[in-house]
């Protein structure tokens, strides 16, 4: 085995996976056992319950498709069982996952004698977080001991930074793979690689240029034969597969040449067999994929304009995945945007490259644990493994003495440059600078000498650091929060929060627990998106506190402290702290994508069309021209929804998914249009949020709190002018959370607060019990008791009541 450190990228694909392996100098694609660099995501059981993983699997979807699974990456995190009857088997996405990472494992042990135990894998821009943890429950099934997740445009653009010696500037990472497209806008400047925003669609892919030339093949089938076919049928799934598996080889044919055929004699569908033999020209295919490619642009646009940036401002376009090697692709690319293509990078395998690169730069040495056979006093270090740095330092500590002690240690570059002589403390600890040549691996060698000055073994007796691009704390793709009680987000990330991140807020619960009750529960919904309103975000979690876990009965109004902690992955934990007994509970439950059920999106789909159908008629009556239109569009939307439904009435468990997310994000359009109404509603409340926190930043602000007002203020006013009232709800919320801070620092603010609690008294759920906090408060109030009269305000927001209704739009939340 090498003794030197080796580094794993994975890229887990949809289509195809892909691994690769840094030595610090080079990076190497690991092979499998044919020689491809390439292993199909393709999972087959046979009747003995044997798997068969990659190239095997693939080839037998034609003559076992039942048994066959593929394109299973955009179903993880949703539990969704895929079923293998000749194995009597039911298998999660999450756990064919782990087969396909096995066998790239094994590929690793064929190829460098030793099986990893930890790994970067990749993940989209935009995956959800169950969908991250899915991902690593997968690499824990596959036997690796730890993991890390890195975006994918962030791999790709370092895979792009190692090769090139480009200089500062912008860069658009278009990745289109065969399941889910990412559009990310990155900087390089001095070394270092910033995410400055992403965009895409989770269900924008390969597959789905596939399903359409698969749709166009059966309707010419239809035209010679008069049999129509339907992708809602489920007896015609097995068939369906083996017809989109040789048209996906045609579609890769006809970026080489201009005609080719899909060619199936006898194909069994459902009951009836037919001849397929259709030929298709490059023309053809490209006009059946130009809608999907156009949406994939529509993204980038929407990014570039997001961030203030013309497409002309962009010194390199890379495109990475499959389908961008189709000539539509680039031709579209050009027409819209006109930014040049980088060169270069392999788009097929460019995320598994910059994956191995990052595990470099986190230290992630895919080796097993080494016995240490090496002689002296042990020494701790801690030093970048990748740094764009040309000086940096080496910081160490004496751990363990064997032998005589070192007094001072030198750092000897292999060419022979020495660093200046570091004396240890009294610690034992040391700081060194070291000079490293550019973009190459610079191995230095530890020379320590003792009190007398004569030589001392120590161990480790080398390290290397290698000079090149990394990335800096990759942006949260979405912004995450809980759900509160009246239908509300409390905000824990903002969407570009770098991460890693953490961050706790106090609630209370809004009804009472009872210990012992294992038929009382309180639910903490986490909750990813942009918007105000809990019911338009998607649940991705929950913590759930049970009532035959509690060590006392939790009344109404009960603190709850809840920690979310987000890794540099994106994976989530959570931590919830009742405030009355110190009792902990940390188990996230539900951490799943929700069941998409073919009857809740017709219902869903139902009334959608409704809401849509009163939208227009209001429109059309006010003479809204500009909401006619997009409701016209949001109405195109909702056609291919009720077309992703049928076809998952025929088991496409992908496409249920991809409706139900449709639906979500056509109801928090219709939610926006109607928004867009109030603007001006909602631009005096600016006006009124925006001077109430200027009043109380100028008289108790900080002069930090200050400027961060002035920008959100600013923030404000762009939103307004561009009438883009989802950024103006965002950057309100931060104007009034700035105020609000400044405002609790006046000497009368609790007095203020009390005033108002006092008011709504009325309306608690316990009213003795309020009448006697006003009460008390009015006393306190006329003593000038402050300390007093913040516990009885506080403790009447606790009494007033939460809306069932509001309670059941905030996904049942417990708290507020």
């Amino acid at each position: 085995m090498s003794t030197k450190s080796l580094f794993l990228g994975i890229d887990l694909g949809t289509t195809n996976s892909a691994a690769a392996m840094f030595d610090g100098s080079q990076v190497h694609l690991v092979r499998t056992t044919q020689g491809a660099t390439l292993t199909p995501s393709v999972v087959r059981l046979d009747a003995k319950g044997q798997v068969m993983v990659g190239a095997k699997a693939r080839r037998l979807i034609e003559a076992d498709p039942d048994n066959t699974r593929g394109e299973f990456k955009r179903l993880m995190g949703t539990g969704q069982p895929l079923t293998f009857p000749a194995a009597k088997k039911t298998l999660t996405p999450e756990a064919l996952s782990a087969e396909v990472l096995k066998a790239l494992r094994a590929d690793v042990k064929e190829q460098f004698g030793f099986e990893p135990s930890t790994a970067v894998i990749s993940v989209p821009a935009l995956f959800e977080l169950p969908q991250s943890a899915a991902t690593s429950e997968a690499a824990r099934l596959a036997g690796f001991s730890r993991v890390e997740l890195i975006q994918e445009p962030i791999a790709s653009a370092l895979s792009a930074g190692w090769t090139s010696d480009s200089e500062a500037g912008s860069w658009l990472v278009f990745d289109l793979g065969g399941g889910t497209f990412d559009a990310s806008l990155l900087e390089t400047r001095d070394g270092l690689l910033r995410v400055i925003g992403h965009d895409g669609d989770n269900f924008l892919g390969g597959r789905d240029f596939d399903w359409a030339i698969v749709d166009h093949v059966l309707e010419k089938v239809a035209q010679d034969t008069g049999q129509r076919f339907s992708r809602n049928d489920p007896s015609l799934a097995s068939g369906l597969r083996k017809l989109k598996l040789v048209v996906e080889d045609t579609k890769i044919e006809l970026t080489r040449q201009t005609e080719s055929s899909v060619l199936l004699p006898g194909l069994a569908l459902g009951a009836s067999t037919v001849d397929v033999d259709v030929t298709l020209t490059r023309d053809e295919v490209a006009k059946l994929c130009l809608p999907l490619v156009d949406r994939a642009i529509a993204v980038c646009r929407r990014l570039l304009a997001a961030h203030g940036l013309e497409p002309e401002q962009l010194s390199r376009v890379l495109l990475v995945g499959g389908p961008t090697a189709m000539p539509l692709v680039r031709r579209r690319l050009d027409e819209v945007l006109g930014v040049p293509v980088g060169e270069g990078v392999d788009p097929m395998t460019a995320v598994a490259q910059g994956a191995a690169l990052y595990a470099a730069t986190a230290g992630l040495d895919a080796r097993p644990p080494q016995a240490d056979e090496e002689k002296g006093s042990r020494l701790w270090l801690q030093y970048p493994a990748m740094t764009p740095d040309l000086a940096p330092h080496v910081v160490g500590r004496l751990v363990e003495e064997q032998g005589k002690r070192p007094a001072s240690v030198t750092l000897v570059r292999d060419d022979g440059w020495r660093s200046a002589e570091a004396t240890l403390s009294q610690e034992g600890a040391f700081v060194l600078s070291v000079d490293v040549r550019p973009r190459r691996p610079n191995t230095f060698t530890l020379e320590a000498k003792g009190a007398d000055r004569g030589a001392v073994a120590v161990r480790p007796k080398q390290l290397t650091i290698v000079q090149g691009l990394t990335v800096n704390d990759p942006p949260l793709a979405r912004t995450i929060g809980v759900a509160l009680a009246y239908d509300a987000v409390r905000v824990y990330f903002e969407r570009g929060a770098p991460l890693p991140t953490k961050r706790t807020f106090q609630h209370e619960t809004v009804e009472a627990l009872v210990k012992g009750d294992a038929g009382s529960a309180l639910t903490i919904p986490i909750v990813q998106g942009e918007f105000e309103r809990a019911h338009l975000c998607r649940k991705v979690g929950a913590l759930v506190i049970r009532g035959d876990a509690l060590k006392a009965t939790l009344p109404a109004g009960s603190g709850v402290e809840l920690t979310l902690d987000l890794d540099r992955g994106g994976r989530l934990s959570a931590r919830a702290l009742v405030v009355s007994t110190g009792q902990v509970f940390e188990q996230v439950a539900q951490l799943l994508v929700p069941d998409a059920s073919v009857e809740a999106l017709e219902t869903g789909l139902a009334a959608t069309r409704a809401r849509l159908s009163t939208m227009r008629g209001t429109a059309f009556r006010l003479g809204l021209t500009r909401q006619i239109a997009e409701l016209g569009t949001l109405e195109q939307q909702l056609a291919e929804v009720e077309q992703d439904t049928q076809a998952a009435k025929g088991g496409d468990a992908d496409l249920a998914q991809r409706a139900r997310r449709s639906l979500i994000e056509a109801d928090a359009a219709m939610e926006q249009l109607e928004s867009e109404s109030k603007l001006p509603e909602l631009e005096e409340e600016a006006v009124t949020a925006v001077t109430a926190a200027s009043h109380w930043m100028s008289r108790y602000g900080t002069p930090q709190e200050q400027r961060l007002l002035d920008e959100a203020i600013a923030g404000v006013e762009r939103a307004r002018k561009a009438k883009q009232v989802l950024e103006l709800q965002r950057r309100l919320r931060q104007v009034r959370d700035l105020g609000g801070a400044a405002f609790y620092k006046n000497p009368d603010a609790w007095l203020i607060e009390f005033d108002w609690a006092a008011s709504q008294a009325h309306e608690a759920h316990d009213l003795p019990r309020a009448e006697k906090l006003v009460a008390e408060g009015k006393v306190a109030r006329g003593t000038g008791d402050k300390t007093t009269l913040q516990r009885v305000t506080q403790a009447l927001w606790k009494l007033l009541p939460a809306d069932a209704q509001d309670r059941k739009l905030g996904h049942d939340s417990g708290v507020r």
